[in-house]
Order: structure tokens, then sequence, then C-alpha cells
């Protein structure tokens, strides 16, 4: 099981934000607000200390201000059985855990194992591009979810009328996580590929899914292009309503255009469409 670190930072509430967008461009993707800060995450293989270190002597933040940890993947359950409330989306959806009672009066719910403490529809990110997902149809159309984590996009993809979805994810936790997501939801249509991008191969798809970071997706961005059928569409989150602007290059340069944003306590998802 791949390990990752975690860092618990405590900092003003006027630096942190500008912290937490500097984090993201060293790879940081997961980010939890504390009462005293935040809690960021990055797989082991990706942390830059370095780097690190000199970003934290930026903000002059020392210990015991910060702590960084080294973890194994684990398993939310015992922590939040207790806590995890379920999550509603435009009085529509409505996400839940398998131990929440359903609820018949919403059209449609959604059963996550919360296995990660991302992907379950309570961040920022995942819950603006559900939203976008929700207004948008989805009959009929070959769907690929990018890092699909949970599965939580490519489920929802199903819900509203999909008629395939490949599903693609770098973790070991992904692959268990997204198979057992798709049996609780009772949803047979969704293909998982444990890998990266290039094991995808040349497919097209009607619509992408992407709620990674801001990194993956500048670098991404042009061949999610390439994988889009002529009136595709590409949805992708993870990132801060700021970083838009430094997206907007690479979206441009893979012949795409913003149709549609949302956003959420600085937290953005944007519907992209080709320009030609």
């Amino acid at each position: 099981m791949q390990k990752y670190y975690t860092l618990t930072v405590k900092i003003n509430e006027s630096q942190k934000e500008l912290f937490m967008a500097e984090l993201a461009e060293l790879n940081f993707d997961t980010f939890l607000e504390t009462e005293e800060g935040f809690e960021a995450s990055i797989q082991e293989n990706e942390l830059d200390q370095t780097a690190l270190i000199e970003l934290l002597a930026q903000y002059q933040i020392t210990k015991p201000q910060y702590e960084l940890n080294l973890v194994e993947q684990q398993n939310w359950n015992a922590t939040w059985e207790s806590s995890f409330e379920p999550v509603y989306i435009e009085n529509t959806l409505r996400i839940r855990a398998p131990f929440h009672i359903a609820d018949l009066s919403f059209e449609m719910e959604l059963i996550i194992q919360p296995k990660t403490s991302f992907g379950t529809g309570h961040h920022e990110t995942t819950e603006q591009i559900l939203k976008l997902m929700l207004g948008t149809s989805m009959q009929h159309k070959r769907v690929f979810d990018f890092g699909s984590g949970t599965g939580i996009l490519a489920i929802l993809a199903s819900k509203l009328g999909a008629n395939s979805i490949l599903a693609n994810d770098i973790d070991d936790w992904a692959a268990e996580n997204i198979l057992e997501n798709t049996a609780l939801n009772e949803v047979s249509n969704v293909q998982f590929i444990h890998g990266d991008l290039a094991k995808i191969g040349e497919e097209k798809f009607d619509i992408i899914l992407a709620n990674i970071n801001r990194n993956v997706l500048a670098a991404s961005m042009k061949s999610l292009s390439e994988k889009l059928n002529a009136g595709g569409l590409v949805f992708i989150s993870g990132f801060y309503e700021t970083d838009l602007t430094y997206l907007q290059p690479f979206i441009s340069q893979a012949q795409l255009i913003v149709l549609e944003k949302a956003s959420k306590n600085n937290w953005c998802a944007a519907k992209l469409g080709l320009s030609f």
C-alpha cells in the first residue's frame, strides 16, 4: 500500500489560502481545514522536502507550528462513522455512506464508502464538479473519469444516463474502492484501469471528468483534449478559482474554451468545450 505524507500547519487566516495555493504547486493535492490552520497530504514519491522547507521558511513557519508525518494510506471508516454526514447538492443529489439510512425524497442518492478523505463530496472541488455534471445531459455518452479516486464522478455519470464509463487512477486504494462503490450503487457500466493516462490508449470520449489538481491538469490538458469526440466536454476541478487564470493558456493551447464555472470558498470547477 502506498505511503503518503501529511503536513499539519498552524497559520494565520490571512496567510492560509495563499500558503495552501503554493503547497498545491508542490503537488500537495488534498487539503482539510482545521481550527488553527489546515492539513495537507501528498504521495511519498512526490514530496520535494527541500522545496517544502524553503516554503515554510518563507512564511516563517517553524516547529511546533507544523508537523510532517509519513503514514500508510488508511481506511477512514473508524474515524468517520460517528461524524460523517451526508452531502446534499442542488436539492437533487444526496451522497451518503453505507451506514446512513436511505432518503427517498431525493431524485438520486450515491453511496460512497469513505476510505479516503477526498472524493466523498465533502470537499468543495468535488461538490462543484458534481453541480456542473448535474446540469449536463450525459444520456448515451462515453465517459472517461481521469484520476477517479472513489469513483464518485463515474458513478454519477452512470446515474445520469452515460452509456459506458472508463475510469483510471494510479493509487492502489482506488482500485479497490471504486469496485466497492460501483457495487454499492448497483452500477455495472464502469471499467477501471489501474495506471496513468498513457494506459488509456487512443480511445475517444464524449465527456471527460478530471477532479485532480492544478499541476496535473496543466500537464494533461492537451492529452485530454485529444481524447474528445467532436462536441465533447471536459469537466475539471481540484484548484483555486485564481488558478483558472494560470490554467487558461493550457486550456487555449488544447483548443478548449471555458463554457461554465462554479466556485465555493475560492475552490473552482469548470466545464470546457472544444473551440472548433
